[in-house]
């Protein structure tokens, strides 16, 4: 009886010990793909970074400027984009639902020169796939044959990616990557958990991306 018991309790015991094996192997390999995800953020992908705040070259221009909003300086880079005529029209994508252009940018005040109706907010994406999905349209409305699109650099490649995915060939796609805090590493210091957390939070939405929009 003992043995047979013994018996009984190796082979229930067998699929699970596979089960978490191929759990662990599967988190294993998801890790490590993330951790290269994440190394891609580093890499110079051909666009340029460019200072919140200081003068834009003037080679940067398109008919309509799209920005992404969810970090800081953005709003204020399009708007100033907008006030320089560096784009005829702004898109601002990922507006909450209700808001404003003077709630999300009260210093709109101190741009007389804009007319409110060239900068057009939409307010029902969530997500940068949405974001693309929601833009295309205006984009169309507009008859913008070209773009800037306006965000950080830790979320230009994902961003980008996905706006090519989703508009069509022939709307030029400029990428307008403002440089941001959280890939600046702190002089004198190896490690940066702030820039090590962003670019694997970034890796693994690329990742996911990856899979289920590109």
């Amino acid at each position: 009886m003992n043995q047979q018991a013994n018996t009984i309790n190796t082979g229930s015991q067998g699929p699970t010990s596979q089960k978490r094996l191929l759990l662990w192997l599967g988190l294993g390999v998801f890790c490590i793909m993330a951790v290269v995800g994440s190394w891609g953020l580093l890499k110079n992908h051909g666009y340029r970074l460019i200072e919140a705040g200081q003068p834009a070259t003037s080679a940067l221009v398109a008919d309509c400027g799209v920005v992404l909003t969810g970090g800081p300086g953005r709003v204020r880079e399009g708007i100033s984009l907008l006030s320089q005529k560096q784009v005829k029209k702004l898109i601002v994508s990922g507006a909450y639902q209700g808001t404003k252009l003077s709630d999300i940018f009260p210093e709109i005040l101190f741009y007389p020169e804009i007319r409110l109706e060239d900068v057009v907010l939409e307010r029902r994406s969530n997500s940068t796939a949405a974001n693309a999905q929601l833009s295309l349209p205006l984009v169309e409305t507009l008859r913008c044959r070209s773009i800037l699109l306006i965000t950080s650099d830790f979320h230009m490649l994902r961003a980008l990616r996905t706006f090519q995915s989703v508009f069509p060939a022939q709307i030029e796609i400029i990428p307008y990557a403002l440089a941001s805090d959280r890939l600046r590493k702190r002089p004198g210091k190896a490690i940066s958990w702030r820039f090590w957390t962003t670019t694997l939070e970034e890796g693994i939405k690329y990742l996911l991306y990856e899979v289920t929009v590109f």
